[in-house]
């Protein structure tokens, strides 16, 4: 299992990559490129996680590592989720991940006993003794509801939910001072009551594309313990994020141009600053195409009131 390491400062700097969405290799594929180029010299983060759907259509192969190109020429430790749309055509999980993973600074892996999907990993953050202070989890969230009478987009399963759980409390038993963060591309269903019920910051520009299945993951996520954040991708035009008993759910920041979006929305990408002093929760913010930084995004106040008993 690969090991990360805070800085001598104690700080640990994710950079998340949402929906690249490379597609045509095409100019509007390069400014996508040129983007990811641009907010990695900017950030120089010592992680890079990236959530999803990052090539699409029937040369998904070809496209893989020219999609990947600034993340591969950083030589910074990165992870890897896949999306719904990566192999919707073209190749499919088992031709791309070994791709992924034979990349020289990849750090995924397939857990095995996760039994479902691809992908599915922990990775380590340890302090300058070895220490296990934080956790990052890549989950699997599919791409399309396997149930198809019902439809609608995947959701995390209950071979995937046993193995976070045992694997949580693996970590608990050597040492429970940890926390997690956990990244994935499709958003649990609680997004909907996270927007609804509680304070949320950021934007909403589009519905939330949950699965119509609850299976049950935010409610492991609650028995389990120690996971203080979720972050997805999915849906280009919401960027906005909560704490909903405890955990805070959230969207990245879509990152690629050959799909849909909106002008006033610029592309970029999301910072998560991890302290090994302080596992009680986390710093995140955006950074966008132009280089501005939001730190202090617009505050979304509850439009229905959550009756507590």
């Amino acid at each position: 299992m690969s090991k990360l390491v805070f800085s001598e400062e104690g700080k640990f700097k994710i950079l998340q990559f949402t929906d690249i969405h490379f597609s045509d290799n095409n100019q509007v594929d390069e400014e996508t490129v040129r983007l990811m180029r641009k907010i990695l010299k900017e950030e120089n983060p010592d992680f890079i996680m990236i959530t999803g759907d990052t090539v699409y259509g029937e040369n998904n192969v070809e496209h893989l590592h020219l999609a990947l190109a600034p993340v591969i020429e950083s030589q910074i430790p990165f992870s890897y989720t896949f999306g719904n749309h990566d192999t919707e055509e073209g190749a499919d999980y088992s031709i791309l991940f070994p791709m992924i993973t034979a990349i020289p600074n990849c750090v995924a892996y397939h857990d095995e006993r996760s039994k479902v999907g691809m992908g599915n990993h922990m990775l380590e953050v340890v302090d300058g003794n070895g220490e296990v202070k934080w956790v990052i989890v890549g989950m699997d969230s599919g791409n399309y509801n396997p149930i198809k009478h019902i439809g609608g987009y995947a959701y995390v399963q209950q071979e995937q939910i046993n193995w976070y759980q045992e694997k949580i409390k693996e970590y608990e038993e050597k040492n429970p001072n940890f926390s997690a963060l956990l990244f994935m591309h499709i958003p649990l269903p609680e997004y909907h009551e996270l927007w609804d019920m509680e304070i949320c910051y950021g934007k909403k520009r589009e519905g939330i594309c949950s699965p119509k299945i609850n299976s049950g993951f935010f409610a492991a996520m609650q028995e389990a313990g120690h996971t203080k954040g979720v972050f997805v991708g999915h849906d280009h035009i919401n960027d906005f994020y909560g704490e909903m008993y405890g955990i805070t759910l959230g969207y990245g920041r879509a990152t690629g141009y050959n799909t849909y979006g909106q002008e006033d929305f610029l592309r970029g990408a999301r910072i998560f600053i991890l302290d090994q002093n302080n596992i009680e929760g986390f710093e995140t913010y955006v950074r966008l195409s132009d280089g501005t930084v939001i730190n202090k995004p617009e505050v979304h106040m509850p439009q229905r009131k959550r009756d507590d008993n």
